[in-house]
């Protein structure tokens, strides 16, 4: 699931930024077969530990930099590894002269239109934008993008694309992984799991 939290509009009580214990979770029951251990299942998050990092690339104007924070051998190893974990990861950008698009898994992405050929394509001065977050829309200190991430889903890819304007530019991204212990609820009642976070598979956001 990938979430961008909206700016506020007006003055509201806050909520928690990230997932705390005591929290319910609930995983529709779209994720594939492939992921049975949290499909079309509810959690309580019994525990939380939020660990900060950062990333940082130099990447050539017109360019771009794709950055998979997967367990692959090329990855930058931000998923879990047991069953029973769920990392959600808070992202945000320094300022830079660039876009960020998502891709998951690799060459299929997040952000796309309806019509054939409409999707983040950065041999195109237009299409590069679709769907293209500049740094302003996350900030560094206040994060908006969320994505959750169970064990074995698919590589996500970020895609950092530079805009003309500079020779280079220094890409930093700061995330804070939160990583949180999962119990499932077997049998859970109607309040629970209306009172859960849904956490859709990617899938669902690409109708």
């Amino acid at each position: 699931m990938f979430d961008l939290v909206p700016k506020p509009q007006f003055t509201v009580v806050v909520p928690p930024k990230l997932l705390q214990e005591g929290y319910l979770v609930y995983f529709t029951a779209a994720w594939p077969s492939t992921l049975l251990h949290v499909r079309d299942k509810l959690f309580r998050v019994d525990a939380v530990n939020q660990v900060p990092f950062f990333l940082e690339f130099k990447v050539p104007t017109g360019d771009y930099k794709d950055v998979d924070i997967s367990n692959a051998s090329t990855g930058e190893k931000l998923y879990p590894t047991r069953g029973q974990t769920l990392f959600e990861v808070a992202l945000g950008f320094k300022p830079g002269n660039f876009v960020a698009t998502f891709f998951i898994p690799s060459g299929k992405s997040l952000s796309q239109l309806e019509y054939a050929g409409m999707y983040p394509d950065p041999s195109s001065a237009t299409k590069v934008y679709i769907g293209g977050l500049k740094p302003s829309d996350s900030p560094y200190d206040d994060p908006r993008v969320r994505m959750y991430f169970p064990m074995d889903v698919a590589p996500l890819i970020i895609r950092l694309f530079v805009l003309p304007g500079v020779d280079f530019e220094k890409c930093v991204l700061g995330l804070t992984v939160n990583k949180c212990f999962l119990r499932e609820i077997a049998n859970p009642t109607p309040e629970q799991k209306l009172k859960a976070k849904v956490i859709r598979y990617f899938d669902e956001q690409r109708w």
